[in-house]
């Protein structure tokens, strides 16, 4: 195997792992951005809503409504100890994730390192060997034909020998 292809096989591994990494961060970018995108809709929703002039009656409707709508989502809320378990569960699993991601990282950082010395170690040596060229090592070769030897000379032949004899 030549050092030229033992480094660019250890140029692409590289070459790999750099655009894994990019992924990464692509991918948790993107996961920002879409909660802050879910989050500002959100606010847009209750912000368009106008009260508009309305009767008396339509107003003790609409408060009623709102007494009933009150009632029933105070049933659906979470108490807040509740909240607070679930949140401390939810960043101990983060937590943990955190920590199984820094462990790769680390792992693919020292798989680099050592890719990276390997490059350096093999780029210590020349790649190929040098050529040497003789251009005055080798003479055409000169072909003799011997066809037809036994053939008796016609006029043409003899005539054909004396031009190329000379």
């Amino acid at each position: 195997m030549n050092a030229t292809t033992i480094l660019n096989e250890i140029l692409q591994k590289l070459s790999v792992l750099t655009k894994e990494d990019e992924l990464t961060q692509e991918l948790s970018d993107q996961e920002v951005q879409n909660e802050a995108l879910e989050t500002v809709s959100e606010a847009t929703e209750e912000v368009q809503e106008e009260p508009a002039e309305l009767s008396e009656e339509s107003v003790e409707a609409a408060e009623d409504a709102v007494v009933e709508e009150e009632a029933k989502l105070n049933e659906g809320y979470v108490s807040e100890e509740q909240y607070m378990a679930d949140m401390a569960s939810l960043k101990a699993e983060i937590d943990s994730i955190k920590q199984m991601v820094e462990v790769e990282m680390s792992e693919v950082k020292k798989e680099k390192e050592m890719l990276s010395e390997q490059v350096k170690e093999l780029s210590k040596e020349p790649a190929a060997e040098p050529i040497k060229h003789n251009p005055e090592g080798e003479e055409a070769k000169k072909f003799n034909f011997t066809y037809g030897q036994n053939k008796p000379q016609s006029t043409f032949d003899r005539v054909m020998a004396r031009i190329s004899n000379k």
